[in-house]
């Protein structure tokens, strides 16, 4: 995420000191920690569900029975033919 060293992190660190102030950092790092947690056992509950939704679906393919002989009907549709006039 980030591409810098310490001296970008301590930047960062510092304006948010700045603008926040001692007393209101601990709360905002502790919110955004409890969000980012969130967020990853949301994504993480995603994950399993979707792999297990694969893995039933693998599972459905490989217990379907195969066909053993394919019936392929050749004829042609019936053509509708408009009645002629009538006498």
């Amino acid at each position: 995420m980030f591409s810098g060293g310490f001296f970008e992190i301590g930047f960062i660190l510092f304006i948010a000191f700045l603008l926040f102030g001692p007393k209101k950092l601990p709360e905002i790092a502790r919110t955004l920690g409890k969000g980012l947690g969130e967020l990853r056992r949301a994504s993480n509950e995603l994950k399993t569900s979707l792999e297990e939704e694969i893995k039933n679906l693998d599972r459905y393919e490989d217990s379907a029975p195969k066909p053993t002989s394919t019936y392929v009907h050749h004829d042609p549709e019936p053509t509708h033919e408009e009645p002629g006039p009538r006498s």
